[in-house]
């Protein structure tokens, strides 16, 4: 039994007082006209009965009950033998009635009184299935006996009276009680499913409410509360939808104009047909949508949804496709727009729109020698004086890497471009001190003008970076406007780009030896290996030109592993006395694989380290890098010998004698030239050499052209090496073993 029907059966015992009262009015008057003692015992007993029920219930009803089964059972028995032992006890009181009396009246009052109970169990007991029957046994025994005992007709009643309301109890009980549970099971389901959708809105991270056709609440849940500004759990059912707009509206969490627009939403009859969306942002800035759908009974569904999240998502989206991550300016993108906007709207000579690109000079070699952590700190440190000095109809942009862009209104009262980028550059060129470092750069402008240089914005833009071309090329940290003649140079220069990638790729340099010299013996020591490049319509190349244009590409390195690995290859097949010289460039210590391309030139020429000579110029001792620094060690650990090139052109040589690990210094040409001619000249080169050998060094001497400079060496008698035409220009490969024979013969290894 479940505790639905223990609640039933305990509901209520005013039933079981008034049905006592009666059948205690009914033994009484038996009694008077019995004038029998014992129907007044039984009255008696039967008041106890009933008494002892009552108690049983008001006790069940003035304590909580946790319907455990074990409880369930055990009220259903007390129940049970109380029902039980009050049926018996006005079945036995019929029995003494028909014992005592043989007044129809009397035995018709008492057989009516019994019948009468009997049937109340059917509507009072039919919860206890197995209590009706004991409850209708307990009455059809004593009732049978007394017919029984009666005599005559009276047996006759047992089956033409009381086996068929007998049966009429058990059928009715059984079917009041499945109706019963079914009403039960039912109002279970009712409330588990009411509960689940109340479980089921509340925790909606949108906010719903039903409207009905007279505009009042049917259901909401709390997150359209929260929205309304009302407690959470405050019901809002029945509610007029009017009244809580004006809550909403005093509680100020919706803005006045969307609740009025809402009203006049629902009113309007085209509500009635269709669905409709408005979108609001509140006074705490939150953003909301809101849709408004009809239904077939005239009502609304209501649906309020909170999309901060996903507005506050959509702008950083937005932001992050429109603007630089590192600077915060517009990016590339933005910046097109922008530009392209403002070329579709009046233009002409008193309202000029230039586009001014800007290049950082140097800023590879920050971000090499000092990592992109600073570089980018750099950057934002431009970002912030690029803004600081544009105008304010102005827009700065970072194109990428190291590269900006202004787009510059020229008109009354605004900066002419010329003023403008000499005071960028200006401005840029201040130093930066990045984390107690102090970091100088500068920057290249190339600017072009609509609509004197264009009118859309690819022209405009491809224009300036033409300009910008120019700049860098005179110099750099310098500003250039853009002039027609220069679109042809840089397509030459784009020409050339080209045309060296393909020779890189294809390998197509050559290398040409020039030796070196014992200034003792005047016998071949080494050769320095040359890159030559031969151009199908411009003839020899120098490498002052291409080299440069090399290292703006960011070929230097590929190109520097092939003229390794061929210098290395022809040196193998030279006398194992004679080594071989290889200039290295910055660039080629900046990606970390120097070491491994040098260990891979080596091995596959299978030529001894020691034969190995690596020129260095300053430019790689000026970044300073522990990297470099590293790779120098351990080159030098793998028995190649570092040379410094160019000695005497930089600004610090001397120290760099001190901290680098070098073998060999080469005083340059522009010394060699006065030997002889400038007595300062020679005690320049004196001291230097002097000092170098001290410091265990050997010293070399580039551009010796006469007999007269080479005498000169000599006399000092500080110098090893000399080089130069005097001895032989740079020859090819096919020309180094005719060398070697006029020495006498000398065999290749």
């Amino acid at each position: 039994m479940s505790h639905d029907l223990v609640e039933s059966l305990f509901a209520d015992s005013r039933s079981m007082m008034i049905g006592a009262a009666v059948t205690g009015l009914g033994a009484l008057l038996i009694t008077a006209l019995t004038r029998s003692i014992a129907p007044a015992v039984v009255t008696v007993v039967i008041f106890a009965v009933v008494l002892h029920r009552i108690h049983l219930i008001r006790q069940y009803q003035s304590r909580s009950h946790n319907h455990d089964p074990a409880e369930v059972r055990w009220l259903e028995r007390t129940y049970v033998l109380g029902a039980a032992t009050y049926v018996l006890s006005i079945g036995v009181l019929t029995f003494v009635t028909f014992a005592v009396s043989d007044d129809p009246f009397v035995l018709i009052l008492v057989v009516s009184g019994a019948i009468t109970h009997a049937v109340s169990i059917a509507v009072r007991n039919f919860a206890i299935q197995r209590g009706v029957g004991l409850q209708v046994s307990a009455m059809a025994i004593p009732l049978a006996a007394a017919f029984i005992v009666k005599g005559g007709l009276f047996p006759l009643l047992i089956p033409l009276m009381l086996a068929p309301v007998c049966v009429f109890i058990s059928g009715s009980a059984s079917r009041l009680r499945n109706i019963l549970l079914s009403e039960i099971a039912f109002r279970n389901r009712s409330e588990r499913i009411a509960s689940q959708f109340n479980f089921a809105i509340n925790n909606m991270s949108h906010g719903i409410c039903m409207i009905s056709a007279d505009r009042r609440v049917l259901v909401s849940n709390n997150r359209f509360s929260e929205f309304l500004g009302l407690p959470p759990r405050r019901s809002l059912v029945d509610a007029r939808f009017a009244s809580l707009l004006r809550l909403a509206r005093r509680s100020g969490m919706a803005p006045r104009e969307a609740i009025d627009r809402l009203q006049r939403a629902l009113c309007a009859p085209a509500s009635r047909n269709s669905p409709y969306a408005m979108a609001f942002e509140t006074l705490d800035e939150r953003a909301y949508d809101l849709t408004l759908t009809p239904n077939s009974r005239g009502g609304w569904v209501m649906v309020v949804q909170d999309v901060t999240a996903k507005r506050n998502a959509d702008r950083v989206i937005d932001r992050m496709a429109h603007f630089d991550s590192v600077t915060d300016l517009r990016n590339r993108r933005s910046f097109e727009i922008a530009l392209a906007s403002v070329l579709a709207g009046p233009i002409g000579a008193d309202h000029r729109i230039d586009v001014m690109f800007l290049d950082l000079d140097d800023f590879k070699q920050v971000n090499d020698s000092l990592g992109h952590t600073m570089g980018d700190k750099l950057l934002i440190e431009i970002a912030r004086r690029l803004n600081a000095i544009i105008g304010p109809r102005d827009l700065v942009a970072r194109w990428g890497g190291d590269e900006f862009v202004i787009l510059h209104r020229n008109i009354a009262g605004a900066p002419e471009t010329a003023a403008l980028a000499r005071r960028i550059i200006e401005e840029i060129g201040r130093a930066v001190v990045i984390d107690g470092s102090e970091v100088i750069v500068g920057a290249s402008i190339g600017s072009a003008s609509a609509p004197d240089d264009g009118v859309t914005p690819d022209t405009l833009l491809s224009n300036a970076d033409i300009a910008l071309y120019a700049a860098k090329a005179e110099g750099r940290r310098g500003w250039r406007p853009f002039e027609r003649a220069m679109d042809t140079k840089i397509q030459v220069r784009r020409l050339v780009e080209l045309e060296l990638r393909a020779a890189v790729a294809n390998d197509a340099f050559d290398v040409h030896f020039q030796p070196i010299f014992d200034v003792r013996t005047r016998r071949i020591l080494s050769f320095e290996a040359l890159a030559r490049w031969r151009h199908p319509v411009r003839g020899a190349v120098s490498p002052a030109e291409f080299i440069p244009i090399l290292e703006d590409i960011g070929l230097m390195e590929e190109f520097g592993a092939g003229v390794l690995r061929r210098a290395c290859a022809a040196g193998a097949a030279w006398p194992d006395d004679v080594s071989i010289s290889v200039n290295l460039s910055s660039s080629q210590f900046r990606s970390g694989k120097i070491e491994t391309i040098v260990a891979d030139a080596l091995a596959k020429a299978a030529l001894a380290p020691n034969r190995l000579d690596l020129e260095i110029t300053e430019s790689t001792l000026l970044d300073d890098r522990c990297d470099t620094r590293a790779a120098l060690v351990g080159l030098r650990a793998r028995g190649c010998r570092i040379s410094l090139d160019d000695f005497g052109t930089g600004f610090s040589s001397l120290s760099y004698l001190l901290s680098f690990p070098l073998d060999r210094i080469k005083i340059d040409r522009c010394f060699t030239m006065g030997l002889g001619v400038h007595e300062r000249a020679s005690i320049l080169v004196e001291s230097v050499a002097a000092m170098s050998r001290k410091l265990g060094m050997t010293v070399l001497i580039e551009g010796v052209e006469t007999e007269r400079q080479m005498k000169v060496i000599e006399q000092l008698g500080t110098i090893a090496e000399a080089q130069g035409f005097l001895f032989s220009p740079p020859i090819p490969l096919s020309g180094v073993a005719a060398l070697f024979d006029r020495e006498g013969g000398r065999a290749a290894a």
